[in-house]
């Protein structure tokens, strides 16, 4: 079910009544609960199997990892058992293919015979974030950040709850398990605050997203025949598109889960307004940018071990962060591209900006413009890499974002600018915090009718068949 279909609305009334009908917490847990394996059996039930087996390994693991007379060996076995499961469900189902092909295409530039069966495995929605959550759950219990859960239905609901199931934000398990003990009452606030964001959300997605998409496909499904300057709007607009398209999901996730009384974080900060690559991952899909952080980076060493192992491990970091949004080349250049900005900045940062003599140093304002402008160009580069349907077109795409590329004579509409627009003014609002001045603007039946008439115009230029989100692929 995809949240701007009609199937979703008609679901989601059915199990906002009967939680909010139910006055026993465990009874709305259940309900919960089915109302999750619902929502995911709707796609394909064979997966429900699948996300069982994560879900039963994770608290298994935290329990054994719990036992009064566990050594640290045991615990540590517990643990690597309970990861290494997990990861190999992520493996078999979304990089057995990947790395089959790979291998075969390694044979055939050495010459050798590579007639091998072709691998073709459904990849599970949402696969990639559950298995994370999973695994955060796991690690938190072993390093004493909380308890092991029991009951394995709390677990099931933590892993599994469907507002954040398929494309996030990732949850911690500390911040979500005394949620489900604290008392639940729908009030005013709860309700304004989840439809407001529920209502932005789907604004970004189906006004804004989902009528971007066609002309980046336009442009990305033949580069060969369109201009330069054309691969350049068009990677313009994918940037909207990809920010408009996860950042509606996670604003819609956040707001159906506050009208259950769960409270999950923020995903997105405004990203594009950031001045350097560093603010960039702080803001851009921040629920992984700290996952990564905490349970790979650190892991691996963080900046333990000196100024080598600290850019090995950050650079192995967003490889890998690169290669888990999918099982392509494209997205390990990806990452290595963002490990290696990343990379540059701290150097910059650290070892650098201080031995600039002040003659040559920029205005305050000047230098946060060239970190923008920089920042930027690594972002759109990057984009360009994602976005690109093969390795040829990856460089078509370069070489035309460089200018050095023969283009073909094909443009795309001016009229595309007005999405970058949009998308520049939804960032200069909401990251300078702008209020407005005046108080009739300040009275809440004029911010509703706004999100009615925006909710409103999206209905009525969304097509009958609800576009999937972007994320869902990973």
């Amino acid at each position: 079910m995809i949240f701007t279909s009609f199937s979703f609305l008609m679901f989601f009334m059915a199990v906002f009544a009967a939680y909010w009908l139910s006055g026993n917490a465990r009874a709305r847990l259940y309900i919960l609960l089915a109302g999750s394996a619902l929502f995911y059996g709707w796609w394909d039930w064979r997966f429900l199997g699948l996300i069982a087996l994560v879900i039963g390994v994770s608290w298994l693991s935290a329990l054994l990892m719990a036992r009064p007379n566990a050594t640290k060996r045991a615990q540590n076995t517990a643990l690597a058992v309970g990861v290494i499961t997990a990861l190999m469900v992520l493996g078999v189902f979304k990089y057995t293919g990947f790395f089959a092909d790979s291998f075969a295409v390694l044979l055939t530039r050495l010459g050798l015979n590579a007639d091998m069966p072709t691998l073709r495995i459904i990849l599970p929605v949402g696969i990639s974030f559950y298995v994370f959550q999973a695994i955060s759950y796991m690690a938190d219990v072993r390093r004493g950040v909380l308890s092991a859960e029991v009951r394995l239905s709390r677990v099931a609901l933590y892993i599994a709850f469907f507002p954040q199931l398929v494309a996030g934000p990732i949850v911690r398990a500390a911040s979500f398990f005394p949620q489900m003990d604290r008392p639940k009452r729908l009030g005013r606030k709860a309700v304004v605050l989840g439809l407001r964001a529920f209502a932005i959300g789907f604004v970004y997605k189906a006004l804004l997203a989902d009528n971007i998409g066609p002309l980046v496909d336009l442009v990305y499904g033949d580069i060969d025949a369109y201009t330069n300057g054309a691969v350049v709007l068009a990677t313009l607009v994918f940037a909207a598109q990809i920010y408009f398209d996860f950042a509606g999901y996670s604003l819609m996730a956040i707001g159906i889960a506050r009208l259950f009384g769960y409270h999950i974080p923020r995903n997105f900060n405004f990203p594009y307004a950031s001045a350097s690559i560093t603010e960039f991952w702080r803001r851009w899909h921040m629920s992984l940018s700290f996952w990564l952080r905490d349970y790979l980076f650190i892991p691996l060493g963080g900046s333990r071990h000196g100024r080598f192992s600290y850019y090995r491990n950050l650079l192995a970091t967003m490889v890998l962060g690169g290669l888990w949004h999918g099982a392509a080349w494209s997205f390990v250049a990806w990452g290595l591209l963002h490990g290696l900005a990343l990379i540059i900045h701290k150097i910059w940062m650290v070892h650098l900006v201080d031995k600039v003599p002040p003659y040559l140093a920029l205005p305050r304002r000047f230098g946060w413009l060239a970190g923008f402008i920089a920042t930027q160009a690594v972002v759109l580069v990057g984009w360009a890499i994602f976005r690109a349907n093969s390795t040829a077109d990856a460089f078509a795409a370069l070489g035309a974002l460089s200018g050095l590329r023969t283009g073909g004579t094909q443009t795309l509409s001016l009229a595309a600018l007005l999405v970058v627009l949009v998308l520049a003014l939804d960032h200069w609002l909401g990251a300078t915090r702008w209020r407005p001045r005046h108080k009739l603007l300040y009275r809440p039946e004029i911010w509703w009718a706004g999100a009615g008439l925006a909710v409103g115009l999206g209905l009525s230029i969304y097509p009958m068949a609800a576009a999937p989100f972007v994320y869902f692929q990973f």
